[in-house]
């Protein structure tokens, strides 16, 4: 009887607990770029979004980028990161630090060798753009750190949205901006 009830207990294991990571501020002199990418959930369509922020965790821009035409999750967080990329460019930043949630473009992106996959020419012409910086810094972040950039991109794809914002973060993100800002 015994082995019965051993057999038939309830597991009292408790789930191994979620590892939350918060948004950590650039080094001084830089600027962090988080970018994401979003499918719809139904599948048919997909976006990215980009928050560019200084080192005291200031929002500088952001951006939305709707793409009726992409659904591949891989696909999209790559033309955010383009997106992030370009964005970056324009604004003349010289020290960009890259922080993005997905590990495979991450190691796409520090990949020496040219990129030979089917989203290799994406990958080249975003190397293509860093190499205009002055300094660049690619590295990954858990999902936790990058719901700013999450949030961008799923206003996006919900609503069909192509928009930058300059120096003042939207009412959607604001919320998330403020609260990630470090205290001193």
């Amino acid at each position: 009887m015994e082995e019965w009830r051993l057999a038939h207990a309830e597991s009292t294991k408790l789930p191994e607990p979620r590892v939350l990571q918060r948004w950590k501020p650039s080094d001084e002199g830089w600027k962090k770029a988080n970018s994401d990418g979003a499918v719809s959930k139904f599948g048919d369509k997909g976006g990215g979004g980009l928050v560019l922020r200084d080192h005291n965790g200031a929002f500088v821009a952001g951006s939305s980028h709707f793409d009726p035409n992409n659904a591949d999750p891989e696909a999209v967080e790559i033309l955010a990161w383009r997106k992030a990329a370009q964005v970056a460019r324009e604004m003349n930043i010289q020290k960009l630090h890259v922080e993005l949630d997905n590990q495979k473009v991450v190691q796409m992106l520090n990949l020496l060798p040219k990129d030979l996959r089917a989203t290799g020419p994406w990958i080249e012409e975003i190397k293509e753009i860093l190499r205009g910086f002055e300094e660049v810094k690619v590295s990954w972040a858990r999902r936790s750190a990058n719901i700013a950039a999450h949030k961008f991109a799923r206003v996006d794809v919900g609503h069909e949205l192509c928009k930058v914002w300059l120096s003042i973060p939207s009412d959607f993100v604001l919320d998330v901006i403020s609260d990630e800002i470090p205290n001193f």
